[in-house]
């Protein structure tokens, strides 16, 4: 406008050379000039710019079976499924202590690798996690020895269950009857010294398997002690050539002690090696002597069991229940003893099922992924999960039913599912459990609780999305039926907005029939495949720029000729004149939303 008045006045200054009759009348010429730009600014320019713009969606009418009925709102509940550490390898009694670092680095299973994410979708056999080889290896080793220990003390303790119970009732045996039971007791008591040399022998097998081990340690700390000594007597000789330069000596004398404490703590090593080697070469040499004493110990129980049944003779009125109580308690620490072998060989059994043979748990189900219990670098110290996964083939949606509507339900109807993040896609459901007592105690609104199994494919489907469940209680087939956002009520009857042969949005009267909120019929009017245009207004030129762009959104401004269809709503939803075909028509409200129906999608 600025710029349109100084076209108009700068030829003002060029009147100077003209007559004051003629002055005046270019004055009014350009006065009135001003005055007709002014107005027609106002009046055709001005609205066009501050005027809302109308944006355009297709939508497509399509024909199939359309229902509607009693719809709820709820949102996607996932049937968590666990995959849990819950591996007991505790191979001591509670009361015995354990060396914390041992129970760090060999007790425990150390995460290498973890190869899932919470939101990941997951499939039955897809790797979870792998643990660090040498932390399987460790608790592999820890439990064999474990079970090889119980192995040995069940046997030990089967002995002297034999025995002691042999030897109960020879006592109440030469209590009651004297002797005439004192060959058994021989026979037995001898099985029992033969079942404890057994045991010696397995135990010296094992403490002989054991040398390799507690040499190869000793040769290692030899091998650090003689790397030790050699660094020390090196630091030593440069400390004793420093002499008294104190640049020189400085460093020599740290070096010098450091390399004293590395030589004193291997010297230190290689003394512990050699003595557990000599520990173990006296276990066995005791054990040893315990085979031997045993095989004496047999002659002398021939004697004994001779000499006992010589002097046997019917004593006490209480040997059969001090037999029993005896007999009892020798039986309690058998099975404490079986108990503990039992456990550790489960403890095994379940660890080897645990890790496999490659160390990696595997999933035993597909879902989703919603829990990583554990990171890299971890050690599986508490129980818990490994992962929880939802389950695609459990997924469901609880919703609130009014006490009108629940009278017509049962479980295994059947519903359709829309979800709110995929408004053109119909899922199918089915009643799984409806809840007989209501959730809104103290309210005039009674309503109960539906739960809904969803169906199908449920892969693009995430925990917590909202849905709106359609109780199906009518449906029609082979009809043609559109978006209910495309339909313009007004005056009684329904238009849609399609395009002119000049490109131009026209409303054309259809006659709608069922509506489930979502979809409306078509009776007339329309035909499969036709395109009609949901119509919405945006406040600014930018906002339309934005959405023009968008696959089937069109502007006004984005199509040439169409100036006449740029119309801008009146304050109340009046609708201008518009082209029609046949002619112009006045409406008065652009499209609505206020059909009362409710329900799914066809």
């Amino acid at each position: 406008m600025k710029q349109m008045t100084e076209k108009i006045t700068t030829p003002l200054r060029k009147l100077g050379c003209l007559s004051k009759k003629k002055k005046k009348l270019a004055a009014i010429i350009v006065a009135g000039s001003c005055l007709v730009l002014a107005a027609a600014y106002t009046v055709f320019i001005q609205p066009l710019l501050d005027r809302d713009v109308w944006v355009y969606k297709e939508a497509t009418v399509e024909k199939g079976t359309l229902t509607a009925g009693v719809t709820e709102s709820g949102s996607l509940e996932y049937g968590i499924t666990a995959k849990r550490y819950d591996l007991d390898l505790s191979v001591t009694d509670s009361d015995e202590e354990e060396d914390e670092e041992e129970e760090t680095t060999e007790k425990y299973l150390k995460v290498e690798e973890v190869y899932v994410a919470p939101g990941q979708r997951i499939e039955k056999g897809d790797a979870l996690m792998r643990f660090t080889d040498s932390s399987v290896e460790a608790v592999r080793r820890l439990l064999g020895t474990a079970l090889s220990e119980a192995e040995v003390a069940y046997a030990e303790a089967e002995s002297e269950y034999n025995l002691s119970v042999l030897q109960a009732k020879l006592q109440q045996e030469s209590d009651t009857a004297g002797s005439k039971y004192a060959s058994d007791v021989y026979r037995y008591s001898t099985q029992a010294l033969s079942d404890t040399i057994s045991a010696n022998r397995l135990e010296i097998e094992r403490l002989t398997a054991k040398r390799e081990s507690l040499q190869e340690s000793y040769e290692d700390a030899q091998e650090s002690y003689g790397e030790a000594l050699e660094a020390y007597e090196t630091a030593k000789t440069d400390l004793d050539n420093a002499g008294d330069n104190a640049h020189v000596y400085i460093p020599f004398q740290s070096a010098y002690v450091s390399a004293k404490s590395r030589y004193q703590s291997a010297q230190s090593r290689l003394t512990q090696a050699a003595q557990s080697i000599e520990d173990n070469e006296q276990q066995i040499e005791e054990l040893r002597a315990g085979i031997e004493l045993a095989e004496a110990q047999k002659a002398i129980n021939q004697m004994e069991v001779k000499n006992t049944w010589e002097s046997s003779a019917l004593t006490g009125e209480i040997a059969q229940i001090t037999y029993d109580a005896q007999v009892e308690s020798l039986k309690e620490t058998l099975e404490e003893t079986a108990e503990k072998l039992a456990r550790i060989r489960e403890q095994e059994e379940a660890f080897e099922a645990f890790v496999g043979e490659e160390g990696i748990v595997y999933a035993d189900g597909g879902g989703i992924v919603t829990e990583v219990g554990y990171a890299a670098g971890e050690y599986l110290i508490m129980q818990g999960n490994v992962t929880a996964y939802a389950r695609a083939d459990d997924m469901t949606i609880t919703v609130d039913v009014s006490q009108e509507d629940i009278i017509s339900m049962q479980v295994g109807d059947k519903v359709e599912i829309v979800f709110g993040a995929y408004e053109d896609t119909v899922y199918e459901g089915v009643i799984t459990a409806i809840v007989t007592t209501n959730t809104t105690e103290g309210s005039t609104t009674v309503s109960y609780p539906v739960t809904i199994a969803v169906q199908g494919d449920t892969e693009a489907l995430f925990g917590g999305m909202s849905a709106d469940i359609t109780f199906v209680t009518e449906a029609r087939e082979e009809v043609l039926y559109v978006s209910r956002k495309a339909i313009v009520e007004e005056n009684g009857k329904s238009w849609v907005y399609t395009e002119n042969l000049l490109g131009q949005k026209v409303l054309t009267e259809v006659e709608t029939g069922l509506s489930n909120g979502i979809y409306v019929e078509i009776l007339s009017g329309l035909s499969e495949g036709d395109t009609v245009y949901i119509a919405s207004k945006v406040s600014s030129e930018s906002e339309v720029s934005d959405t023009s762009g968008e696959s089937g959104v069109q502007t006004q401004d984005s199509m040439d000729g169409n100036m006449q269809n740029s119309f801008e709503m009146e304050e109340g939803g009046m609708i201008p004149s518009i082209d029609m075909e046949g002619g112009s028509f006045n409406m008065g409200g652009m499209p609505g939303n206020n059909e009362s129906g409710r329900g799914g999608r066809p």
